[in-house]
């Protein structure tokens, strides 16, 4: 096992997995999947310690854990409320064998949940857990060889016919859907007072009992009630009829808001395939105007989801909350996952911060070619002379996955500073059909351009015939037929008229096509 700081961090990691699968629990479904991934994380969190068939014990105080008789993560307040939370429950010992599983970290937090009043009824939670065959969790026993050899009595006997986990938690359910709706009603009363509210000074006293009551309101009855807070929050910290003072404790309330459980539950909502557009537009934007405090959170979700349309949704709230995000996607673009690294270059080339090229430039060289693309994409998108420069570099690079892509990039830009270069690649020698294709390219991104500089040496190729290599040659010549037509210079009819007649067909229609965009160019 490690030393005793080290062990003491892993613990705290621990049972801080055990807090988030309480908020799990709490703002989830009964059934939802993230309860199960919940466990299995809590579960990932513990295998540090009990490696090599060790176990974990520690002692509950009202005012904490102790590992040893010594303090576990003293000024930690996350934990420091875990162990009231099981005070109160009057648990003062706290068992974790070495067999743990992620299905017995999930049973042992819902019954933990229960209100106080239901677990005494019970006989306590050690009650339930022996009850329901939960043998990998002990509270309240200290001695080892106690727990072993009472484990060893609770699998030999036969299960309890009477017990019923879902009636024992049912129980609890009464009791906390009468304090889930007196919250609400007096979360929805607040509200109603606070949006009519003009002293300031009575606004943030009201907003200090918002926070804490909203946050126990995070579940799927109370959704309008909670999106109606969030908008009083947003709307009172961007508004300009309100004073600075509203503004800045609006936000402040905001930020206390902007934690994971919230995010998760506001995610949840936003991705839910029955929510209304309308709403879903609404979550975006509360989402998004939390800004920066909620990236990692988002970022985590975007790179853990499977679902094509639920990564469009998480996408959008990320680009619309702008440049703040930047450091933190950065921190993704050297994940080992390439859809991951590829998600994240997509978001800084819809962000189009300037700021972003020099580790998009990096990114040119990235092991997956599928992410090397999406930074040509998002070089794209961002635009300027320093990603133009970027992509005529690439242009010319030996990645022949990426030269086309750039080549047409830059035409896409209609980068007239590029012109040069990609007349330059038009001189150079070679019949092979990689070469062509590249040409074709080239020739492509001349026409989308529209620089008239290029006019001179497409003429040259739509006149030029050849009886080596025709097939190629014609390929080219309809190719700079069809960029002189989207130049669309009246200088250029006359060639183009001459080659409407040309022996080859396919050149002719270039021809002939090109000349009906400089008619109505003219016109």
């Amino acid at each position: 096992m490690q030393n005793g700081s080290e062990l003491h961090k892993l613990i705290a990691t621990a049972l801080t997995g055990v807090v988030k699968q309480i908020k799990s629990v709490r703002y989830y479904p009964a059934k939802h999947p993230a309860l199960q991934a919940a466990a299995k994380e809590s579960l990932r969190s513990f295998e540090p310690i009990l490696g090599g068939g060790n176990h974990l014990s520690v002692t509950i105080r009202k005012e904490g854990f102790l590992f040893d008789d010594s303090p576990v993560a003293k000024s930690n307040q996350v934990i420091t409320q875990l162990a009231t939370f099981c005070f109160a429950r009057r648990i003062q010992h706290l068992t974790f064998l070495a067999d743990l599983n992620s299905s017995d970290l999930h049973h042992f937090v819902h019954y933990l949940l229960l209100d106080p009043q239901t677990l005494q009824k019970q006989g306590g939670l050690q009650a339930i857990l022996e009850k329901a065959r939960l043998t990998t969790i002990w509270t309240n026993i200290r001695d080892l060889d106690d727990i072993l050899e009472r484990r060893k009595e609770i699998e030999s006997l036969p299960e309890d016919p009477e017990f019923d986990p879902a009636a024992v938690l049912a129980g609890g359910e009464d009791v906390d859907e009468s304090q889930a709706q007196s919250g609400a009603l007096a979360l929805e009363t607040l509200l109603a007072r606070m949006e009519q509210e003009n002293n300031d000074a009575r606004f943030q006293k009201a907003l200090q009992e918002l926070v804490p009551l909203l946050r126990l309101q995070l579940n799927d009855e109370q959704r309008p009630l909670v999106m109606r807070a969030f908008l009083l929050l947003c709307r009172s910290a961007t508004g300009k009829q309100y004073s600075e003072e509203r503004r800045q404790n609006a936000r402040l309330g905001l930020g206390q808001l902007s934690t994971d459980t919230t995010t998760d539950y506001l995610v949840a909502y936003l991705t839910e395939e029955k929510t209304e557009q309308k709403t879903r537009n609404t979550l975006i934007q509360i989402l998004a105007f939390m800004g920066s405090k909620i990236t990692n959170r988002l970022l985590k979700i975007l790179a853990d989801e499977s679902s094509a349309t639920k990564r469009k949704i998480l996408h959008e709230v990320l680009v619309r909350s702008g440049p703040a995000s930047l450091p933190f996607i950065n921190e993704y673009l050297s994940d080992d996952r390439w859809f991951v690294v590829r998600n994240a270059v997509a978001l800084l080339g819809d962000i189009r911060s300037q700021d972003s090229l020099a580790e998009l430039t990096l990114l040119l060289q990235h092991d997956d070619v599928r992410v090397r693309r999406e930074t040509v994409r998002a070089l794209t998108r961002i635009g300027g002379k320093r990603a133009i420069n970027i992509l005529l570099q690439t242009a010319a690079s030996d990645d022949q996955d990426l030269r086309r892509q750039a080549i047409l990039s830059l035409g896409a830009m209609r980068a007239t500073v590029a012109s040069p270069t990609l007349l330059s690649m038009l001189k150079q020698k070679g019949w092979s059909q990689r070469g062509i294709d590249l040409k074709k390219d080239t020739i492509r991104a001349l026409g989308e351009i529209r620089d008239p500089a290029a006019i001179p040496e497409l003429l040259k190729i739509i006149a030029k015939r050849r009886w080596l290599h025709k097939q190629l040659n014609d390929e080219l010549r309809v190719a700079a037929a069809a960029a002189l037509g989207d130049i669309a210079e009246e200088s250029t009819r006359a060639a183009l008229e001459e080659a409407t007649n040309d022996k080859a067909t396919t050149v002719a229609r270039a021809a002939a096509q090109a000349l009906m965009q400089l008619d109505k160019a003219n016109t």
